[in-house]
């Protein structure tokens, strides 16, 4: 049994977020806007991290810090500030 009032659609959708900033409609303001696009270091970021340091690798750690493919994108609504996806490399 559906839960909606009659005559709301419901509209999931299955966005494959990238690197770039994309352009789309927010599903929570519904504004049309271009996603801002923040990057973050997660776990794998500091699980290799913590392998150069465990090799004395310590020249090489600055640049997990750096290197993009280390690192998640996480877009936002620049409209209503919610976080919409992430792109992980």
């Amino acid at each position: 049994m559906n839960n909606q009032p009659p005559g709301v659609t419901v509209i999931q959708q299955n966005i494959n977020y990238g690197s770039e900033s994309m352009r789309l409609n927010c599903p929570h303001c519904h504004a049309d806007i271009s996603t801002k696009v923040e990057t973050e270091a997660n776990t794998k970021t500091h699980l290799i991290a913590l392998l150069l340091c465990i090799f004395q690798c310590w020249i090489c750690l600055p640049c997990v810090y750096c290197n993009d493919s280390c690192l998640v994108k996480k877009h936002t609504c620049p409209s209503c500030n919610q976080y919409l996806g992430a792109c992980e490399n």
